[in-house]
C-alpha cells in the first residue's frame, strides 16, 4: 500500500540532507557578455570586465600609444618628423611667417647700402668734366671725393657682409633666433634635440641655401610641398623652425 506524499520528506532521487550542514551552493551561471564599441573598429567586441567607476573612462575611451602620431595620419612620430618636433618642441612654422622673418633680416642687411650709395654718389660727383668730344678735361677731377667715395663703398660692402654673418650665422646659430625670427616668434632648432644648431651648422645652412636658391629659390620653396615643412638646406643640416612666444 502506497504512503501519502509528504512535501517535507526528501525524494527517493535525492539523498537526505543533514540539518547541521549548510546548504549546497548554487551552480554558477555566467551572465551574458556586454557588447561595447571598439575604438577604430567597424564592429563590436564583448567586454567581460567590471563596469567602470563613476567618472572613470569607459572601455570605449581611446588613449594614443606612446610614440604614435597625435596629429593624425596613423604613422609614428619618428625623430625628425614634423609630428615629433611638434610633440616635443612646439608647432612648426609655416611659409608665411618664415618668409616674413627673412624679409626683416634682408632689410637689416641693407643698412650697409647707405654708405655704399653715398660713396657711389661721391664717385660720380668727383669724376672729371668732359669736352665736346667726350675727352676728360685735366684738372677737373676731385681726387679727395673719389677716394672718400671708394672708402664709403667698401665700408658699405663690409657692413652688409658683417650684418649677415652676425645676424644669420652667429646670433641665429647660438640662440636659434635672428632679428627677424625673434620679432615674429620663430626659432631655428635641431629637428631631433630641439636645441640651436650652432654657428658652423648655421653657416653651412646659409651657404647651401644661397647656392640652391640660385635655381628659382628652390631651397626656400621646397617647404611648400615638404611634409615636414623644411627647406632643402634644413634637410641637409637636420634643422627646422618652430614657433615660440615673442620676447
Amino acid at each position: 500500500m502506497s504512503q501519502p506524499f509528504d512535501p517535507n520528506q526528501p525524494s527517493q532521487d535525492q539523498p537526505p540532507q543533514d540539518p547541521a550542514q549548510p546548504p549546497a551552493p548554487e551552480r554558477y551561471r555566467p551572465e551574458p557578455p556586454t557588447w561595447v564599441s571598439e575604438p577604430g573598429g567597424s564592429g563590436q567586441q564583448p567586454y567581460a570586465g567590471q563596469p567602470p567607476a563613476a567618472g572613470a573612462p569607459g572601455p570605449s575611451s581611446y588613449q594614443p600609444a606612446p610614440g604614435m602620431n597625435p596629429y593624425g595620419g596613423g604613422g609614428q612620430a619618428w625623430p625628425g618628423s614634423k609630428a615629433y618636433v611638434e610633440q616635443h618642441f612646439g608647432p612648426v612654422a609655416g611659409f608665411g611667417s618664415r618668409a616674413g622673418a627673412l624679409i626683416i633680416d634682408t632689410l637689416l642687411t641693407l643698412i650697409g647700402l647707405i654708405p655704399f650709395i653715398i660713396g657711389t654718389v661721391l664717385l660720380v660727383v668727383s669724376a672729371p668734366e668732359t669736352d665736346e668730344l667726350g675727352y676728360s678735361v685735366d684738372g677737373t677731377a676731385n681726387g679727395g671725393l673719389a677716394a672718400t667715395g671708394g672708402i664709403l663703398m667698401f665700408i658699405g660692402v663690409l657692413a652688409m657682409i658683417g650684418i649677415q654673418v652676425w645676424n644669420r650665422i652667429f646670433k641665429m646659430g647660438r640662440t636659434g633666433q635672428s632679428v627677424g625670427k625673434k620679432m615674429l616668434g620663430l626659432k631655428l632648432v635641431n629637428e631631433q634635440s630641439g636645441q640651436p644648431i650652432g654657428a658652423m651648422q648655421s653657416f653651412l645652412r646659409e651657404l647651401l641655401g644661397g647656392l640652391i636658391n640660385q635655381i628659382f629659390y628652390l631651397s626656400y620653396l621646397w617647404m611648400l610641398w615638404d611634409d615636414n615643412k623644411q627647406t632643402l638646406a634644413d634637410k641637409v643640416v637636420h634643422s627646422t623652425v618652430i614657433e615660440v612666444p615673442k620676447s
